[in-house]
């Protein structure tokens, strides 16, 4: 659209036509504002955005930790339960292994002869520390005349004496000798080494054999 000559005697108002080019430049000018910024986003916007999805991300990352946390707890306290039960069942199984072998006399040709003819035999290996001279030893014992099938004269099941001092019979002081903790060793005692002729309940002059389980030494 043109605008209208205007001659020299011509007047008329042209405020129209102002108004009109001026709003045409205005929106010619918004537009390309908008066409230079296009989507931008301002920049503290942009930061707030990226502030909240760090927020997010780290949100997550806790929630994985914490899960992973949690798991390995539960792992380790399953572990832990299976060792308990492992240990528990190891322990009854020892427990009765025990039993038998005490119950289990050894055969005479497995007793070892040593000082002053005392015999024994072990017929369970300890694995605790070995019996030291001078040292308290706490036993539990069965003491028999003759052998595993004689007669109960006595028994201790928690009988603490000082090695080598003479608290007990020879018999015991040597055929104890070496015996590591928890083991179980059987002794046979002749009366050169026990108590001599004297009858403490299973007649005069007769072998003595012990049933010995080293619980502390």
């Amino acid at each position: 659209m043109g605008r209208r000559k205007r001659y020299r005697d011509d007047e008329f108002d042209d405020t129209v036509e102002r108004t009109y080019f001026g709003q045409i430049s205005k929106e010619d000018e918004i537009e390309a504002l908008n066409a230079e910024k296009g989507d931008k986003i301002p920049d503290d916007d942009a930061s707030q955005i990226e502030r909240n999805r760090e927020k997010k991300r780290l949100k997550k990352q806790r929630q994985r930790e914490k899960k992973e946390a949690l798991k390995k707890e539960e792992e380790k306290s399953k572990a832990a339960k299976e060792k308990i039960e492992q240990e528990k069942v190891k322990t009854r199984e020892e427990k009765l292994e025990r039993k038998k072998l005490e119950k289990k006399a050894p055969d005479e040709d497995k007793f070892i002869t040593t000082h002053k003819g005392v015999k024994y035999c072990d017929v369970l290996v300890g694995k605790g520390p070995v019996i030291e001279d001078r040292k308290k030893v706490t036993v539990k014992y069965i003491l028999r005349s003759k052998s595993k099938q004689g007669k109960v004269l006595d028994s201790g099941s928690n009988f603490s004496f000082k090695m080598g001092k003479g608290e007990v019979i020879p018999g015991w002081e040597i055929g104890l000798l070496r015996m590591k903790q928890g083991g179980i060793r059987h002794i046979i005692v002749p009366p050169a080494a026990g108590y001599g002729n004297k009858d403490i309940g299973g007649g005069k002059g007769v072998d003595l054999y012990f049933e010995v389980t080293l619980l502390k030494c």
